[in-house]
């Protein structure tokens, strides 16, 4: 093999494997059911490097709360395990005017639609007056990675048979209540999901730049043999 398609061969193989350390795709929920409308709002999973970013979107006028019931505000499920950890984009550092959103990994309840083993909980009181009006991202980090895929569904849960992916209590302003999501769509193309392109891991870098420098050597070693 010549240098050239030996450096190619090298670069694509190291390419590859920065790149696809967690590799899982872009998933959108549009479709929900519960106290508000269907099309309340959108939730994006993007995978980030070997973190996941999550979005949602709602409608102008929509806000998460807390009501009792037992609600929280947002709420899902993972498969795996790990340390799990939370960096909020919006609201900045999970702040705003009436409470701190905080990751829970006990998890939480959003009758009827079951209990979930994670939480996004709230420091504000309850009802809309306390709610927070406007969308979320944040990114989540676990120990060994986390990839898209690792959201699932809840336990069977009436009036959703097979569970749900997502759930959250929303106000429009005054009418309250329960919402879930439990329909996912893949994404490849043209997504506009919020997480930035995968970031390759600091070890894979290391191979990648010592696979170039091996291939240098070589190309060396030939040369003085000539």
């Amino acid at each position: 093999m010549t240098f050239v398609k030996a450096a190619f061969a090298a670069s694509l193989a190291f390419g590859l494997m920065a790149t696809s350390a967690m590799a899982g795709p872009i998933y959108t929920f549009s479709v929900s059911e519960g106290t508000q409308p269907s099309n309340v709002g959108i939730i994006t999973l993007t995978q980030s490097g070997l973190d996941v970013t999550v979005g949602v979107d709602l409608l102008p006028g929509y806000g998460f709360i807390n009501t009792g019931g037992p609600h929280t505000p947002f709420a899902f499920n993972l498969a795996g395990t790990g340390a799990l950890t939370i960096a909020w984009t919006t609201p900045v550092n999970g702040i705003y005017a009436s409470g701190v959103f905080s990751l829970n990994t006990g998890g939480g309840d959003n009758t009827p639609y079951g209990t979930f083993g994670i939480a996004v909980d709230s420091t504000a009181n309850n009802g809309s007056g306390a709610g927070y009006f406007g969308d979320l991202l944040f990114t989540l980090s676990r120990v060994g990675g986390l990839d898209t895929n690792d959201f699932v569904r809840n336990a069977d849960s009436d009036p959703i048979v097979g569970g749900s992916y997502f759930s959250a209590d929303l106000s429009d302003g005054s009418n309250t209540g329960a919402q879930a999501w439990a329909d996912r769509t893949t994404c490849t193309v043209n997504c506009g999901g919020p997480g930035p392109d995968p970031i390759p891991e600091p070890a894979t870098l290391a191979l990648f730049g010592a696979g170039l420098a091996g291939l240098g050597a070589l190309r060396l070693r030939r040369r003085a043999k000539a």
